[in-house]
């Protein structure tokens, strides 16, 4: 396969295949020979377009009840039909973006849903709203029972003194934290803004908190089926939560940045005018644009690249603040994120990301021609790796975006990194198998075996962006030249490259 050096990015005829494979290991779940094809034949800006408009991938809805009439808790399913999904689905970039999402908006099995049921509903929120507007994706995540069940807003009511209770401050305070502005204000670039004293200044303090868990009360699980609808409903986990008048906290409350929310409003208008408090406050562009960046593009982007990209979120042009798609595609087109397409620019190594386990599993059968069924484990192995899928094991999420490596850089991913179980994996899909239904299929790679030469050439297309370094190239050489078979020639080389962290860092 031979490679273009052109480094153009805009223009359809000219993008290399090296441009074209940073860009999809950035936006998909990983490049393959013919979405690289596709890309460079329609160019960035038709193929985000054309991305924007699929919606295609679905989680299926699992059953309430266990054969035994327990409640249904096995995910297997819903974790099998997510890695299908990732490996043939057409709306890669929706499916990314909801899945960057999800890490963001933490909803987990392992405490607080234990229902199967409930996660597919809500990973059908995070799906239909990635291209909408951020405050639309705060609003439905607020209200779903899913995420009124993890962080206790669901039948969370209004202080009753005679009972000696409170509002709950769960969702309030990780809505804050995790959700949109974080614990310090920030500067446009992402840099802490600083009081006088060079400190820190906080965006909330525990009397907003226990404000917001005020202007939080008075919503109930939705009503199932015949069913009769109660102040406090029991958890269902389809639809969306609802109000109860009733339970909700009518006082006045002041909130972050002294942002008073009137008294005698319902339940939904105080729950708007959280949602316009939350959407005019710029420290939320950076929060969240940067965690943005460090999922799809790299761990420490510059700071002028989060303030492009923030610029973005609170104008896409037209005056609208959290337009997502202008915001997706301000991340991806950033010069920053699209430098390296110049196969002759200088590396910087500092520059991109960890492959977190669910990345790593979905790039490498995306790679290989995999073969994934509706009843795969591919999640098992996501697991050894330290990620099982909608079991973060914590609201904090599977690794914590501020984790550092033992040079300082931010490193995320690396939290939860083990080169034993990456290995296991790919020993299992190159010599084994992942599962009794996944399959996947060499044959392209063995076409052009005629030459171990050949041979890595196409690997370093499919899987290193054409850019394989002269140390791994003579590493796999030696693998190959050491195999006996064309077969297992292929094998090995593509065992050296799949576990080098040449492959694993995407940069």
């Amino acid at each position: 396969m031979a490679r273009s050096d052109s480094s153009q990015t805009t223009g359809s005829a000219l993008l290399s295949d090296h441009a074209a494979a940073r860009f999809l290991d950035q936006a998909t779940f990983g490049p393959t020979p013919f979405s690289i094809t596709q890309l460079q034949q329609v160019g960035i800006s038709s193929w985000l377009a054309a991305q924007f408009a699929l919606n295609t991938s679905d989680l299926p809805d699992q059953p309430i009840l266990a054969s035994d009439g327990k409640f249904n808790t096995n995910l297997g399913p819903v974790q099998a039909a997510f890695f299908q999904n990732a490996v043939s689905g057409q709306d890669q970039l929706r499916q990314r973006i909801a899945f960057a999402l999800s890490e963001i908006w933490v909803v987990s099995q392992q405490s607080g849903v234990r229902q199967a049921y409930a996660f597919a509903p809500y990973w059908r929120v995070l799906r239909d709203n990635v291209f909408g507007n951020y405050r639309d994706i705060i609003k439905a995540v607020t209200l779903n029972p899913a995420m009124g069940r993890y962080l206790s807003m669901a039948n969370n009511n209004k202080a009753n003194a005679a009972k000696g209770t409170a509002a709950n401050e769960n969702y309030a305070r990780e809505l804050m934290q995790l959700f949109t502005l974080g614990l310090v204000q920030l500067n446009s670039d992402g840099s802490p803004a600083v009081d006088t004293h060079q400190n820190p200044i906080p965006t909330f303090n525990q009397s907003v908190v226990t404000n917001m868990a005020k202007v939080l009360t008075g919503w109930t699980y939705p009503t199932a089926p015949a069913v009769a609808a109660r102040a406090d409903n029991p958890p269902y986990f389809f639809g969306q939560m609802s109000a109860v008048e009733h339970n909700h906290d009518t006082s006045a409350k002041a909130i972050f940045s002294n942002i008073a929310i009137p008294g005698g409003q319902t339940a939904e208008q105080d729950l708007e005018s959280l949602l316009d408090a939350l959407m005019q406050q710029p420290t939320m562009a950076p929060f969240v644009s940067k965690q943005l960046i460090q999922h799809l593009v790299t761990s420490n982007p510059s700071p002028g690249y989060v303030q492009r990209v923030s610029s973005v979120f609170l104008n896409d042009g037209n005056g609208v603040t959290g337009n997502m798609q202008a915001v997706i595609t301000a991340i991806l087109t950033d010069a920053e994120a699209r430098v390296n397409d110049d196969p002759n620019a200088a590396a910087n190594p500092s520059f991109g990301h960890l492959r977190e386990p669910v990345l790593f599993l979905a790039n490498i059968l995306r790679g290989l021609n995999g073969t994934v069924s509706a009843s795969n484990n591919i999640n098992l192995y996501a697991t050894e790796m330290g990620q099982n899928l909608f079991n973060a094991p914590s609201v904090f999420s599977y690794f914590s975006p501020q984790y550092r490596t033992e040079g300082g850089l931010l490193g995320p991913e690396f939290q939860i990194y083990s080169t034993a179980t990456a290995a296991d994996a790919v020993t299992a899909a190159l010599y084994g198998t992942l599962d009794k239904s996944t399959t996947i299929d060499l044959s392209s790679f063995l076409q052009p075996a005629s030459s171990v030469e050949g041979t890595l050439d196409y690997v370093s297309y499919v899987f290193l962006h054409h850019a394989m370094s002269a140390s791994l190239t003579q590493a796999a050489t030696t693998a190959a030249n050491a195999a006996k078979s064309a077969k297992a020639q292929v094998q090995s080389a593509l065992y050296t490259v799949l576990t080098s962290g040449e492959y694993q860092i995407i940069q």
